[in-house]
């Protein structure tokens, strides 16, 4: 299940997320033995690679021909897809969708293998050891998509209002693949009482073709926390009359403004609620199924939270379907963290960050849970380098979407040089947890330092805050990593950020417990980060209870 609806009437297209021939891959390139493996998942599931690092082969024998679009959802981290035999696509990348093309292959039985590598390789400049597990594995979805001569590889919706009067921007994306000049029309119905006409459209042979109108929408019913209204935007393509291709997408009437330090959805101010979550659930790892987000929302309902940051990377887009579902805001992040400035002169860095952006952006851009989107948190931005890598990453992802603010969780309180290139200011800050100082005296200082930079008009966000416990660790004392001492520390943290007036919200580090690498975090109790609320299994820590009455009572 690939998303939370059926994306195409008229196109076929199978997933093929089933069991799949699968094996190791030694320095050598020896192969293990080969087993079955699951797609989508991660091989840490399998109990003889728990903790298996290096690369794997998977492979799957599918009848199919003519013009084919294979989808990749997630593999981790660095795929090589063959086809026969022959290598026709690299990715780097472990949380983005990548597709292939295959024009014209005769019909018959193809032998489709993946090969897969997880581990901390010279060519990887963002997955390295770190606070989070790097998982192996087709870890997403798999789709084969059958193409005619045209199809539409995208669809971009951009709602605003003027004078109380919704408009839509449409941006769709065609494709003609064949050696012939083709001409059709396309027609956009959102949802049953609107429709956008694009007639008489012509491409070029072998071709890709950007159409673009605005368009006037009665009656939109606007998007927002307490009423997600969602509306089925369904383009198709049509041939002398007769539908040849379509696509279907989820989107939302609302729109993200800044007014001096507040964050408005549709001109209301919002009062962020949130925690940071990881993709890492215990039995299965970075591979949730379905039953296991709906789990994750219904928490987070629970808790009386209003957003959620993907930290530190794009998400699963059936776990973003469920927040655009459920008014849960998103605040969804490019992959990197903790880079060092040495770390970002990387060779591939640029290059994979910006493929990385572009993904996201492009593949995301519909769902109107996403209020803003971030890039490398806690990365150099103290540097002088560092900070010409913020502000190429930040004029790439204005150029991919004009209608969302743009953000980056700092760590550099007092020294960060690049306040002036983001619209919303976020800091991570752990008072009373990695240092001792009252949370009110921390916050204070923290926003008198933003006054005197470029930042000191813009909203802010606290972005971390928190404290770790063990499950089921108690004790009278409080000591540390006891669920007693969390509570205490959580519930004058998230008090003291939301009594504040000045700022826009606060999101909790973090929302579960996850796996890290311990080679680079042997000091986690239990390889973990145990930050969460609530823990790898989702067993409620002491601090849940409280966090829930704080965040209720805060409106």
């Amino acid at each position: 299940m690939e998303r939370l609806f059926k994306t195409h009437n008229t196109r076929k297209s199978i997933e093929i997320s089933s069991i799949w021939d699968f094996c190791t891959i030694d320095n050598n390139g020896a192969k293990g033995e080969l087993i079955k493996m699951v797609v989508p998942s991660c091989w840490e599931s399998h109990p003889n690679l728990a903790s298996y690092r290096g690369k794997a082969l998977y492979s799957k024998k599918i009848s199919f021909g003519g013009n084919i679009r294979l989808v990749f959802k997630g593999v981790s981290h660095t795929a090589e897809i063959y086809l026969d035999g022959k290598l026709i696509k690299y990715h780097y990348n472990a949380y983005t969708e990548f597709d292939v093309i295959l024009n014209n292959i005769d019909y018959c039985e193809h032998l489709l293998e993946v090969k897969v590598d997880n581990s901390f390789h010279e060519e990887s400049s963002l997955h390295f050891g770190n606070d989070y597990y790097s998982y192996g594995g087709i870890t997403r979805p798999v789709v084969v998509e059958q193409l005619g001569e045209t199809y539409i590889k995208q669809m971009h919706f951009t709602p605003s209002r003027e004078e109380n009067v919704w408009f839509a921007n449409i941006k769709v994306t065609m494709v003609n693949l064949s050696k012939q000049v083709k001409t059709l029309k396309i027609n956009i119905k959102i949802g049953e009482d609107n429709t956008i006409h694009f007639d008489e459209i012509t491409l070029a042979a072998n071709s890709e073709n950007v159409f673009e109108k605005k368009h006037e929408i009665w009656a939109a019913e606007e998007y927002s926390i307490e009423n997600p209204k969602l509306y089925y935007l369904n383009a198709i393509a049509y041939k002398n009359e007769q539908p040849v291709d379509d696509l279907i997408d989820r989107v939302g009437f609302r729109v993200i403004t800044l007014d001096g330090k507040d964050i408005l959805l549709n001109g209301r101010k919002l009062h962020l609620k949130g925690f940071n979550r990881h993709e890492d659930y215990a039995e299965f790892g970075c591979t949730l199924p379905l039953q296991a987000m709906y789990r994750d929302i219904e928490i987070l309902k629970d808790l009386g939270s209003n957003c959620v940051r993907t930290s530190h990377y794009p998400n699963d887009e059936r776990f973003l379907d469920l927040c655009d579902e459920y008014g849960i805001l998103v605040w969804e992040e490019a992959h990197a963290r903790g880079l060092s400035e040495d770390q970002m002169h990387h060779k591939n860095f640029d290059k994979q960050s910006a493929d990385c952006i572009h993904e996201m952006i492009e593949n995301h851009y519909n769902h109107p849970s996403i209020f803003t989107w971030g890039i490398l948190n806690e990365c150099a931005a103290h540097t002088d380098y560092g900070r010409s890598c913020y502000e190429k990453q930040y004029s790439l992802m204005r150029t991919l979407d004009k209608s969302r603010p743009l953000t980056s969780a700092s760590c550099h309180f007092g020294s960060d040089k690049c306040l002036d290139l983001l619209d919303i200011v976020s800091f991570n800050i752990y008072p009373g947890w990695y240092f001792d100082e009252s949370v009110d005296e921390h916050l204070k200082r923290l926003q008198e330092w933003i006054a005197t930079t470029d930042g000191k008009d813009k909203p802010l966000i606290i972005s971390e805050i928190g404290a770790g416990a063990v499950y089921g660790f108690r004790s009278t004392n409080k000591a540390k990593w006891t669920e007693d001492f969390q509570e205490e520390i959580l519930t004058e943290q998230v008090t003291t950020v939301l009594e504040n007036k000045d700022c826009s919200g606060v999101f909790i580090w973090q929302f579960s417990d996850c796996r890290v690498d311990n080679s680079s975090f042997y000091a986690r109790p239990k390889s973990q980060n145990n930050k969460g609320i609530v823990d790898t299994y989702r067993r409620q820590k002491l601090a849940y209870r409280k966090v829930k009455e704080i965040f209720k009572s805060f409106k």
